[in-house]
């Protein structure tokens, strides 16, 4: 595996909220490392629907007392990860659910059901899941960087600072 030149970790409730939060994660944290614009467009479709679908199957049980109501003993929890390396943008995130995805065929006039053809499409078939312990799964996706990028430091970084120096 190559090595990674950036991470970034973001923890949620696995709520609806929750989806708004990681796409405006990662808009802001790939336009800061200084990705191209259509690599931070397809990233946040693809936290997008992975993480719809950890609040859809894995999110907040509802209270029985009252429609909509949650109480804090059950917001489950999820986390965003991302990491960069020199040929890919890894996306992964993690839910308390071991339930893992399936990958359907959609008839053309469903309603849904699309988001993971999304994501096998945007990374080009390089997406998949794997139990965590002690509790949960990672639901990850890998999208390929443009031929000929590299990584770029940005210059507030301390790896620009520490190369700076020599």
């Amino acid at each position: 595996m190559a090595p990674s030149f950036r991470r970034s970790r973001l923890d949620l409730a696995c709520e609806p909220s929750a989806v708004g939060r990681a796409r405006s994660h990662v808009g802001d944290t790939l336009t800061r490392w200084r990705l191209p614009e259509d690599v931070v467009f397809d990233a946040a479709t693809v936290v997008t629907e992975l993480t719809s679908n950890a609040v859809r199957h894995a999110g907040s049980c509802a209270d029985p007392f009252g429609p909509g109501q949650v109480r804090p003993s059950t917001v489950r929890r999820c986390a965003l990860a991302l990491w960069l390396t020199d040929t890919r943008l890894h996306l992964g995130v993690w839910d308390q659910s071991r339930a893992r995805p399936v990958l359907r065929p959609v008839s053309f006039d469903a309603e849904g059901g699309r988001g993971l053809q999304v994501v096998a499409g945007l990374s080009q078939g390089q997406w998949g899941a794997a139990l965590t312990r002690p509790e949960g799964k990672v639901v990850w996706a890998a999208l390929p960087l443009p031929a000929g990028y590299r990584p770029r430091i940005a210059r507030d970084s301390p790896l620009s600072r520490a190369s700076s120096r020599r």
